[in-house]
């Protein structure tokens, strides 16, 4: 078509139709430009078509990543209410040691796992990759934006604090439970099932060493005080990824009908 015009614009200009020539001169142009901007405006659109196809791809990431650690939060608070439970029964062998003895194999292996904490096993795979790479703006939604950096801060700010609080109170834990369990019981926990079982004459004496250490008693109460804490701090952060999951999966529903 180019070529078209040109041959006329040609013609014209020997014929001295110079009116003529320039409107066609401009026709020619506005027909470049109007060229280059629909050009333009069909690789912006496919840009755009790339973005919106690779922000479900992250979305939809996120949302597996999220649905991984909610269960293993929901694991962590089953195991540690667990192990509160394993301290408070200890306290309650204080004062009634026939406890003990009625459940013996409870009792022994109580000693051992009341004062460990159960940490969830997080993983933030998508959210480094996405942030290294500064493709966090590809979530055009702020407040999953917003969630998302809230979320996963927490595992790296709040979470280390937890960490330290843990593994001193664990340490101390482990120092003070040193010479309460006999060796061949010592060695028999590490056994993670409870196929080993104990009777009450070896509760008994487990027990008679457990009252004379007075250290490990008056941790009892720090250990539980810690379960509880941890347990609540593991809801909201559980809670926060539930409702940070359904707002992902709301995105991904709108997706659907622009793709």
């Amino acid at each position: 078509m180019i070529n078209f015009f040109r041959k006329i614009r040609k013609k014209l200009a020997v014929e001295n139709k110079v009116v003529a020539y320039w409107r066609y001169a401009i026709g020619e142009i506005l027909l470049v430009v109007i060229s280059i901007l629909i050009a333009l405006q069909v690789n912006n659109w496919n840009e755009q078509r790339k973005d919106r196809i690779q922000e479900k791809k992250f979305l939809t990431r996120f949302d597996a990543e999220i649905t991984t650690n909610i269960e293993s939060i929901s694991l962590s608070i089953i195991l540690n209410k667990n192990r509160m439970q394993r301290a408070e029964f200890l306290m309650k062998t204080i004062d009634n040691p026939q406890l003990a003895e009625n459940s013996a194999s409870y009792f022994i292996r109580s000693i051992e796992h009341a004062g460990y904490t159960n940490y969830p096993v997080i993983s933030d795979n998508t959210f480094q990759e996405i942030k290294s790479s500064g493709k966090l703006s590809l979530i055009r939604n702020e407040k999953i934006r917003s969630a998302l950096q809230q979320y996963y801060s927490w595992w790296s700010s709040d979470l280390g604090q937890y960490n330290f609080i843990r593994e001193d109170s664990q340490l101390r834990y482990k120092h003070e439970e040193e010479g309460i369990l006999s060796p061949s019981q010592q060695i028999s926990m590490g056994y993670y099932s409870d196929s080993v079982l104990y009777n009450p004459a070896e509760a008994k004496l487990v027990y008679e060493r457990l009252i004379k250490k007075s250290g490990f008693l008056e941790l009892l109460p720090t250990i539980i005080q810690g379960q509880i804490e941890t347990g609540e701090s593991f809801e909201d952060i559980k809670q926060m990824a539930i409702e940070l999951k359904t707002m992902i999966e709301n995105e991904l529903d709108k997706h659907g009908t622009e793709l």
